[in-house]
C-alpha cells in the first residue's frame, strides 16, 4: 500500500463503513504517461474579432473537460438566490415556506429549527409600552459564489454574503432530482 490509501486499520473500517472519503496522507504519484491539462490562451486579437471560447472535452477525446457552462451559470444562479433567501430566512424578512421549492425535506426541517432557535435568542423582554422590535430588515448583499462539478448532476458551491452584519460563508450541494435542482446539503457559517 503507498503513502496515499495507508490508513490506521480503525479509521480505514470507519471511512468505509461512514461513506466519507479517505484522508490523504501524501501527494498521490503521478503515471509516466500522463500528461499536464494545457490550456490555451487566448491573444488579444482573439478577443476582439474572433469567436469566444470553447468549453467541453479537448480535441484528442480526453473527458477531462469540465461540466457545461450554461449549468455551471444555473448551478451559480441556484447558489446565490437560495443563500440570499436562506439568510432572509434567518433573518426574518422571508418566509420559511418560500424555501420549500429548493430545499430537501432534512434542510427545510433544519432551516426552521434554526431559524426557530436565532428567533428565540433575538427575542428582547417586553419593556413599558409592550414588546419593542427594531426593524429586522436588512439587505442580504451576495457577494460570490463558486461552483465545483462533483459527478454529473451534482454541483458543491460556496457562497460569501454580507447582511449588514457581518459577512458569512455559505456551503451548498445541489443535486438533479427527479429534472429539478434542489439543495440537499446547505451550511451556513
Amino acid at each position: 500500500m503507498n503513502a496515499v490509501t495507508r490508513l490506521h486499520p480503525a479509521t480505514a473500517q470507519l471511512a468505509e463503513a461512514s461513506g466519507a472519503p479517505r484522508p490523504l496522507l501524501g501527494t498521490p504519484p503521478r503515471p509516466a504517461d500522463a500528461q499536464a491539462a494545457v490550456i490555451p490562451l487566448r491573444s488579444p486579437a482573439d478577443t476582439a474579432i474572433g469567436p469566444g471560447p470553447t468549453y467541453g472535452p479537448p480535441p484528442d477525446g480526453d473527458a477531462t473537460g469540465g461540466a457545461d457552462p450554461d449549468v455551471e451559470l444555473r448551478i451559480a444562479g441556484i447558489a446565490r438566490s437560495v443563500c440570499q433567501g436562506a439568510l432572509e430566512v434567518l433573518d426574518g424578512s422571508r418566509p420559511l415556506q418560500q424555501m420549500a421549492r429548493w430545499l430537501d425535506a432534512e434542510n427545510y426541517e433544519r432551516l426552521q429549527l434554526r431559524t426557530n432557535l436565532v428567533r428565540c435568542i433575538g427575542a428582547r423582554p417586553a419593556g413599558r409600552g409592550g414588546e419593542v422590535r427594531e426593524s429586522t430588515h436588512r439587505n442580504v448583499v451576495v457577494r460570490s459564489a463558486r461552483v465545483c462539478t462533483v459527478s454529473p448532476g451534482v454541483f458543491e458551491a460556496a457562497v460569501v454574503a454580507f447582511d449588514r452584519k457581518r459577512v458569512r460563508a455559505v456551503a451548498l450541494r445541489i443535486e438533479q432530482r427527479r429534472g429539478a435542482w434542489r439543495v440537499t446539503a446547505l451550511e451556513i457559517g
